[in-house]
């Protein structure tokens, strides 16, 4: 092989598949036509360049030119398309209401620990007075404001205010509910839900008693349809994890944790989405004054109803969800 002839001839092609590689490095599609077939072509001629060098050379600075030229290529060429920003969240909506029915065990276990809570709560007050000093404080100035039966009126710099708190600190609590799960096995998961419902049944049995029940149910419902249903899916991704731990079936614990936390991240990436999604809602409309309670009931209404459609129906395919739970079971 006479190296300095090879080179001679063969450089400009190498210089010109070099110049169609900066064009295209954001996607072949940058490319015309006539261009994408002309960069095919010396992709191709160039591969075999690099394969006659590679045997009948022991020059490694031009080896190493080429196989670097190829490699560049090679990547524009098979890279995979970018996806638009629609594709994307479609995607998603599509990935998330799947986990959502794959796991839907676990999220309502979390349901289940919440409520029982709640009644739980509510019926050691109803049952024992005396012993409601132990589940809430009766000098609670959050309860106190609920007891007052008004709310008072926020201009447009409150309510950014508190959406913005809203929107810190919800979200925080969500990401707590999953991330205690894998040092506890669960255990911290289940504990923050039995705590956040017997808080609401210790306040509902509270209110009751000075007739504000139905003014404390209308004013958290609006953002709580989302709110809450996203802390009862943060708990469930906890407990998807704390399960994994405690019966990883024929898996070591570490592998059950990282395949459970597929599913686990999902919906606590959910769960704090709702967070977000509530806390405007929580800041502007549950709590104004100047909107009726029907109003705040039937949009609660209208908003759990609409997750309850998206979580049950969107993004359907029965044989394949089918498999997908199969597996997951083992």
């Amino acid at each position: 092989m006479n190296e300095g002839t090879f080179v001679q001839q063969r450089e400009p092609d190498w210089q010109r598949l070099s110049i169609l590689c900066d064009k295209a490095d954001a996607g072949a599609s940058r490319l015309k036509g006539e261009e994408l077939t002309e960069f095919v072509r010396l992709y191709r001629q160039v591969t075999g360049d690099l394969a006659e060098v590679r045997s009948q050379s022991a020059n490694l600075e031009l080896t190493a030119f080429l196989n670097a030229l190829v490699g560049r290529a090679y990547g524009i060429l098979y890279r995979r398309p970018r996806k638009d920003a629609r594709t994307v969240v479609r995607e998603s909506l599509a990935t998330g209401a799947r986990t959502m029915r794959k796991r839907v065990a676990f999220v309502l276990a979390s349901l289940a620990i919440f409520l029982t809570a709640g009644f739980f709560t509510a019926g050691v007050m109803i049952a024992r007075p005396d012993l409601a000093r132990y589940f809430v404080d009766p000098e609670d100035e959050n309860l106190q404001h609920w007891k007052s039966g008004e709310h008072a009126e926020r201009d447009v710099r409150d309510s950014f205010a508190a959406t913005g708190m809203y929107s810190s600190n919800n979200p925080r609590v969500a990401m707590m509910a999953g991330a205690v799960a894998a040092s506890t096995f669960g255990v911290g998961t289940v504990v923050m839900m039995w705590m956040n419902g017997a808080i609401l049944g210790a306040y509902s049995v509270e209110l009751a008693k000075v007739g504000q029940l139905g003014h404390f149910y209308v004013s958290i419902i609006p953002h709580g349809a989302t709110e809450l249903s996203g802390a009862i899916v943060a708990g469930g991704s906890g407990l998807i994890l704390g399960w994994a731990l405690i019966a990883p079936g024929r898996r070591t614990r570490g592998d059950a944790l990282r395949e459970a936390g597929k599913d686990a991240f999902v919906l606590l990436v959910m769960s704090m989405i709702m967070m977000f999604l509530a806390a405007p809602v929580e800041g502007f409309f549950s709590f104004n004054p100047n909107v009726p309670a029907a109003a705040k009931a039937a949009f609660g209404v209208v908003v759990f109803t609409g997750w309850l459609l998206y979580w049950g129906g969107y993004a359907r395919d029965p044989s394949a969800e089918s498999a997908e739970s199969h597996d997951a079971s083992l």
